[in-house]
């Protein structure tokens, strides 16, 4: 053979043991896609017997799918008689499982599995409706096999615990519509209170400006005295009432989470001397010791409600008098803690040494309608609801408070907050009133007397009684009032006179035709000089945050509450000067 023989030779066994090599490894390759598929059903045929062993009958129904390729590989024999679609439609389209769901819920659970990433689990709640009107809820269950390779859908009816949501739910809602028919029902009712009230309290106001022009013949006589304290205990119930009234509807508000807060300039040291000139007076008579003392503080002034905080503190210092004995000791410390991130964090604390509180009361103390036994509100007087109040208002504000008590040591009402500082005025604390302690009585000063004397005032008031009241009382002061019996008349009464012929309006909001908003937005929109700047007060039986604020909003100077003090009424509407 030649060179190119023995050449040809070698490349043809070559090639051919290349051949043999290709063979071998596509017969061992065969030889293990065959061992893979034995063994994937083998394994798949104990999944399907070991769910077939458990739940032969059962009404959960499982679904295993190919993680990969999404291809169906097992779904439980109930499927059939629990969806009413065979089993061989759904291996040979699994989209058909869509014709036994309601749209809505296959769409949400779509785009679930679309997000899916296999980590946790797919929870979704979908409905099948074999009969019209007869829908069956399902909670379906998508997780990964242990292998991570299948996902395994587990569907279990829970048409019943649907039920029991939707009827829950539907208590709910019935007992939201409950608290707000309540909430309406006591808003509308303290409005209606408040009318008469302001009434009731005219009333005794004349009675003693009557009193007060009899002869001095006839205020010696026991007839006078006794008439003067029948009206002084008339008042003193009246305010009573009042009260009752109020905290009922905060509490009402509270529980219906409608309580808002005012934000406005608060002066802690102007404050503190208010507390002081409330208690000072009674707390000594009653020969118990009186303190307030302001400690650490280098800001004096934040943004909060000081209503509501003094609502709070006078609570608390009310009853630290009525437990108090003579002998005892009160003090009121306000601290600075620490300013940070534009707040002051700050104490205020009310302690007594009176006769303390039981332990197991501490425990339900802010409870609304709570005392501390019985005999309380028969000694001491009291609805249960003040701390409960002053409770939720702190809680309003982002505070705590903080009770410690001792029975026949005393209590402490602690109550922290931290209230944004008030960049908008300075900070100074004169040098003497860094710390202030044992703040004295201070020698009256003298103050401006405040006037109505010789005003015009416009009063625009639907109710006969209250108006009637109301002018006579003004009328006493020396004022010139005018009325309108609703909104649409105030208007036009200012409308018809020249610029400048009323120095206020003092208008009513729930009126008849118009109310006093509407007819003060009208006011404050006519073309004339003094439509932009004549004083109007909203006089309401509306005497919440919001009511204020709308009535500022709408164009008004401000809001007054009813019952109306007249006293206030004159130092809000009045000149200074002397009264002649």
């Amino acid at each position: 053979m030649g060179e190119m023989g023995v050449y040809g030779v070698f490349a043809v066994g070559t090639v051919f043991l290349l051949f043999l090599w290709l063979c071998l490894l596509a017969g061992i390759l065969v030889l293990r896609i065959r061992h893979r598929d034995k063994e994937s059903q083998r394994q798949f045929s104990c999944e399907k017997q070991f769910f077939a062993d458990i739940y032969p009958a059962g009404d959960i129904i499982y679904m295993v799918l190919d993680r990969e390729d999404k291809r169906l590989l097992y779904l439980s024999g109930n499927a059939e008689r629990i969806w009413g679609i065979s089993r061989e439609k759904v291996f040979a389209d699994i989209e058909a499982l869509e014709s036994v769901s309601t749209r809505e819920y296959y769409r949400e659970f779509m785009e679930k599995w679309r997000a899916w990433d296999g980590d946790g689990q797919i929870l979704q709640n979908f409905t099948v409706e074999k009969a019209p009107g007869e829908p069956i809820w399902y909670a379906l269950t998508v997780t990964l096999a242990e292998k991570k390779d299948r996902v395994l859908f587990r569907f279990r009816e829970n048409t019943s615990e649907q039920a029991e949501i939707g009827r829950l739910r539907e208590e709910i809602h019935r007992a939201q519509v409950d608290v707000q028919y309540k909430t309406d029902f006591l808003s509308n009712m303290s409005h209606e209170i408040r009318t008469p009230m302001n009434g009731i309290l005219g009333m005794l106001a004349l009675s003693r400006m009557s009193a007060s022009r009899m002869d001095d013949h006839c205020k010696s006589s026991r007839e006078y005295a006794a008439i003067s304290e029948y009206l002084e205990k008339a008042e003193s119930l009246s305010q009573f009432l009042l009260g009752l009234i109020n905290d009922i509807l905060d509490m009402s508000r509270i529980e219906s989470g409608k309580m808002e807060l005012a934000k406005e300039p608060l002066d802690l040291f102007a404050f503190a001397e208010k507390l002081r000139a409330m208690f000072q007076k009674t707390i000594e008579e009653k020969g118990v010791t009186f303190k307030i003392e302001l400690l650490d503080f280098d800001v004096r002034r934040v943004i909060g409600d000081e209503l509501r905080l003094s609502q709070v503190i006078v609570n608390f210092l009310s009853n630290a008098v009525k437990f108090t004995p003579a002998g005892g000791q009160i003090t009121v410390t306000f601290r600075q803690m620490n300013r940070m991130n534009g707040k002051l964090h700050f104490m205020i604390r009310v302690r007594d040494t009176g006769k303390g509180i039981a332990p197991e009361f501490l425990q339900r103390i802010f409870k609304p309608f709570e005392q501390e036994t019985a005999t309380i509100a028969k000694s001491y007087g009291g609805s249960g609801l003040g701390m409960a109040i002053a409770d939720n208002m702190v809680k309003l504000m982002d505070g705590q408070i903080v009770v410690d008590s001792e029975v026949g040591k005393g209590s402490d009402f602690n109550v922290y907050l931290a209230l944004p500082v008030d960049e908008s005025c300075p900070q100074e604390i004169p040098e003497q009133e860094v710390i202030v302690r044992d703040l004295p009585a201070e020698e009256p000063k003298e103050e401006k007397k405040h006037s109505v004397k010789g005003m015009k005032l416009l009063m625009a008031e639907d109710n006969e009684i209250n108006a009637e009241i109301s002018i006579s009382i003004l009328e006493e002061m020396g004022a010139q009032v005018e009325r309108a019996v609703n909104g649409q008349e105030a208007v036009d009464m200012f409308k018809k006179h020249e610029p400048g012929y009323y120095d206020t309006i003092l208008m009513d909001i729930q009126m008849p035709v118009k109310n006093g908003w509407e007819a003060t937005a009208e006011i404050r929109s006519l073309e004339r000089e003094d439509a932009k700047t004549i004083p109007i007060y909203a006089l309401s039986a509306d005497a919440f945050v919001e009511d204020k604020r709308r009535s500022v909003s709408i164009g008004m100077n401000g809001h007054i509450s009813k019952p109306i003090d007249f006293d206030e009424l004159v130092k809000t509407i009045g000149g200074t000067g002397s009264e002649g």
